[in-house]
């Protein structure tokens, strides 16, 4: 059993400005990785998340250590649970309500969680790996803030998890800042696109994608309005 309290975070104006960051244009930013497998999924897709990680690491069928690393974690921060089996529950309404109490921003496991319905209530964000009414027991160790592999990407403690309807993207705490300027530059050009969209250019004008086509060694297809 490990379970350390003193770990360095983010500064929080960073991980306040990533509140603004879809999780799609953080992967993005980070030449598309860092994305959590799509089985990590939102409980309601209208709660979004963004906080630095508390990871947690529990053993199968236990959920001892998620009750530890909520009275670790401080405000402001995610939960990231990594569990062996999703088939003991790792979240459900009792843990929201102390969860909220407590300031945490939100929750993310590769377990499963139930009570789902209340915590649709609560609008408390959850991602998940599954939906279960599968209980667990309290009986064995094992830790708190150390490394963790959730969906198929690491996460260590400290690093900021990104939530939102499309699923969670995780940014090293180390890179966030560089990793924040790369994305709102993306957003910026979205917006710019979105504009010449709604002025009647399309995407494959846009993006140049003829030029590209052409040097693969596909036809040229001009613009809608050639004749």
């Amino acid at each position: 059993m490990e379970i350390v309290r003193d770990v360095e975070r983010p500064d929080s104006a960073i991980t306040d400005s990533f509140r603004d960051v879809s999780a799609a244009d953080a992967h993005e930013a980070m030449d598309k990785s860092n994305a959590m497998a799509p089985r990590i999924a939102p409980v309601d897709a209208a709660h979004r998340l963004c906080g630095p990680a508390c990871t947690v690491r529990v053993p199968p069928g236990d959920n001892l250590m998620v009750h530890v690393g909520s009275q670790v974690a401080e405000p402001g921060d995610v939960l990231v649970i990594a569990a062996e089996t999703t088939r003991a529950v790792t979240w459900g309404e009792l843990l929201t309500l102390n969860a909220v109490e407590r300031g945490i921003q939100g929750v993310v496991t590769a377990g499963n969680v139930r009570d789902v319905a209340a915590l649709s209530e609560l609008e408390f964000p959850v991602f998940a790996a599954a939906v279960s009414q599968a209980g667990a027991v309290k009986e064995t160790p094992g830790s708190v803030n150390v490394p963790v592999t959730v969906g198929d990407v690491v996460v260590n403690p400290g690093d900021i998890v990104v939530g939102d309807a499309d699923g969670v993207t995780v940014v090293p705490k180390d890179d966030a800042e560089a990793v924040l300027d790369r994305a709102t530059e993306l957003a910026d050009r979205e917006a710019q696109t979105r504009e010449r969209l709604a002025n009647g250019e399309s995407l494959y004008e846009i993006g140049g994608y003829g030029e590209r086509i052409e040097s693969l060694g596909g036809p040229a297809l001009g613009s809608d309005s050639d004749d």
